[in-house]
């Protein structure tokens, strides 16, 4: 029943839960100055409850919405804060909504001092809704089927940017610290200067440019894992990767986050067409979210880590959505263990 131009149900309900919420605020005020036998406490909180109830159902469609868009890289932070303060306006009017039920349970509402309590309580309430509301509508109007107006302006923004250096380069640094490496004959001199090895070594991996229909970096697996990162460290980052994985016979990881060897956070892809979301912590794997991605061919891979929320994407679809504590700084790579070779065409890293 959703259009067939509507990805999801969820901009279909999320405006039943703000309408309700805000309706029984106002509500809520104009009973402080009415008698009871025009409107009473009883019909607040019955506005209250249902706006609970549709919150719960828009939060829950949201979750799933947000594992069936594909964002750019300036909307991935807005898309963080929307859904942490959905979760907040839920959490805070369930408990609302039981606090009102007590004052009824108890007959606190016979008395007017009650009542104001009731309606301060909610203000906060109030503010969570402004502000989901407002992180939604830039996911909407600025970034998604709105009419895109911040997206061009920053597309503006980095174009001007201009890279550090005018002459050619495999591997471009821009002014705001993002980067993008794009394969080209010169690419196993950018790998050995712009990133350092964790374990293995770059005589392991075997680099090799292979001149195709576009240049391409083999990188050969062995049984003992090679794991590279970046010298400079990032907090929040999206790092886009192209890549193919036909001939591996074994897992490549990429990292992010990376404190040291033992320490580190991760999306892999195994040949089985197995991906797994996760952090190393003190040695010890913690998976997040694990799922599964059709491995032919050259793949578009997006790793997204933005506070609490990661993020991974096969071919501008999600596979993994998982959660944890923010991790601290850190490096950006690849980890590869196995057999066979992968082939790399584009590395980018997005500071969000």
């Amino acid at each position: 029943m959703i259009p067939e131009w509507l990805p999801n149900i969820h901009p279909l309900i999320v405006h039943f839960p703000i309408a309700l919420l805000m309706t029984a605020a106002i509500a809520n005020f104009v009973s402080l100055f009415i008698q009871e036998k025009w409107w009473d406490e009883t019909k607040n909180t019955v506005l209250y409850l249902a706006g609970v109830l549709f919150a719960g159902v828009t939060y829950y469609s949201g979750t799933i919405a947000a594992d069936t868009v594909f964002l750019p890289a300036e909307a991935q932070s807005v898309l963080s804060e929307h859904s942490d303060w959905a979760e907040y306006l839920l959490w805070f009017f369930v408990v609302y909504g039981l606090l009102r039920i007590a004052f009824h349970w108890f007959d606190l509402f016979e008395k007017k001092v009650f009542k104001i309590i009731a309606f301060i309580t909610v203000m906060p309430g109030l503010f969570m809704v402004y502000e989901t509301a407002e992180y939604g509508g830039k996911m909407v109007y600025g970034y998604g089927a709105g009419t895109g107006q911040l997206l061009q302006a920053e597309q503006q923004t980095n174009e001007s940017t201009d890279s550090t250096s005018a002459t050619p380069a495999s591997f471009v640094v821009k002014e705001n610290g993002n980067w993008i490496w794009e394969i080209e004959r010169n690419s196993v001199s950018d790998l050995i200067y712009n990133f350092h090895w964790v374990k293995g070594s770059v005589q392991g991996l075997k680099p090799l440019i292979i001149q195709s229909q576009s240049p391409k970096l083999r990188l050969e697996a062995a049984e003992q894992p090679n794991l590279f990162v970046t010298h400079n460290t990032y907090q929040n980052v999206q790092v886009d990767y192209l890549i193919n994985l036909n001939d591996l016979e074994g897992e490549v990881e990429l990292i992010h986050h990376l404190q040291d060897a033992e320490n580190y956070d991760f999306v892999s892809l195994n040949s089985s067409g197995a991906i797994i979301q996760g952090r190393v912590e003190n040695g010890e794997t913690m998976v997040f979210e694990e799922g599964t991605f059709d491995r032919k061919g050259e793949l578009f891979v997006r790793v997204v880590a933005d506070e609490t929320h990661f993020r991974g994407y096969v071919n501008r679809e999600m596979k993994v959505h998982g959660h944890g504590d923010a991790p601290e700084s850190g490096s950006v790579g690849l980890k590869i263990q196995g057999a066979g070779s992968i082939l790399i065409s584009k590395i980018e890293m997005t500071k969000l």
